[in-house]
């Protein structure tokens, strides 16, 4: 059986990366390449796309990136891997929701396991039930990378710093001021822990103590000390406790 296959991507490198990527398997046919969404989805309506079992899709596009261009596909959908240069919490968001995925570049043991779920999924035809389940994971995803993605400015004594919310490793207060640790360095500001407890609760950020919150995606592990008390270990190798009143945070890692 010949698996169809259509590569939307806005950079030719990438589609010629595809291209080469199938090549070792005699199976799988490149049947058509678009250089953008928008493009593919004005060949749909004119009936002049060819049927496809797999779609290879880039998320970042101009115009229309990958997931909008999903959740505009009205019919019965082909199976998506999408391509991605997105960083190591975006990808983790994909495993959690079941979605394949080819992060660039291309690498050729990764792409086997992709070309070997296909084959197992092609034996198993997606219904209109499984459609809507994949664009409702469509916009969840939408949700987490805008998380992933978000940044905050900090003003300190030398200036405004914008930093990504996701390089946060933790925050504590220190007498008057808040100091904010990154993997690299820390920034001081003059705002209070409270104010950045409030803007960050939704991305993934808890309080451990009256003067300590941290990002959860930066915790390498917990250690339970005596009398009910938990230490944290983060990425960073700093060591950080939480008090009694803050130990609901288990609950979350």
């Amino acid at each position: 059986m010949t698996i169809r296959c259509i590569c939307i991507d806005d950079e030719p490198l990438a589609r010629q990366g595809i291209k080469l990527a199938l090549q070792p398997y005699a199976n799988f046919e490149l049947v058509a390449q678009y250089g953008a969404a928008d493009e593919y989805l004005k060949e749909i309506e004119a009936n002049h796309a060819p049927d496809a079992d797999v779609l290879f899709v880039d998320i970042e596009m101009p115009r229309m990136n990958g997931f909008e261009l999903i959740e505009q596909l009205d019919s019965k959908l082909p199976l998506i891997t999408f391509v991605t240069a997105y960083d190591q919490y975006a990808i983790k968001a994909f495993e959690q929701q079941a979605l394949d995925y080819i992060l660039k570049p291309i690498l050729e043991d990764r792409f086997a396991q992709v070309v070997e779920r296909i084959e197992k999924a092609i034996q198993q035809p997606k219904s209109i039930d499984e459609t809507e389940s994949l664009k409702k994971k469509i916009s969840i995803l939408k949700q987490q990378i805008t998380l992933d993605e978000a940044t905050l400015s900090i003003k300190t004594d030398e200036g405004y710093f914008r930093v990504k919310v996701t390089d946060i490793l933790f925050i504590e207060s220190v007498g008057d001021h808040v100091c904010i640790h990154l993997s690299q360095n820390q920034l001081i500001t003059r705002n209070t822990l409270k104010s950045y407890v409030a803007e960050l609760s939704e991305h993934g950020f808890h309080q451990i103590h009256k003067s300590s919150l941290v990002n959860i995606k930066h915790v390498a592990s917990i250690k339970k000390l005596r009398f009910a008390d938990y230490q944290i270990t983060m990425s960073n190798k700093e060591e950080l406790k939480v008090s009694r009143r803050y130990k609901s945070i288990m609950d979350y890692i």
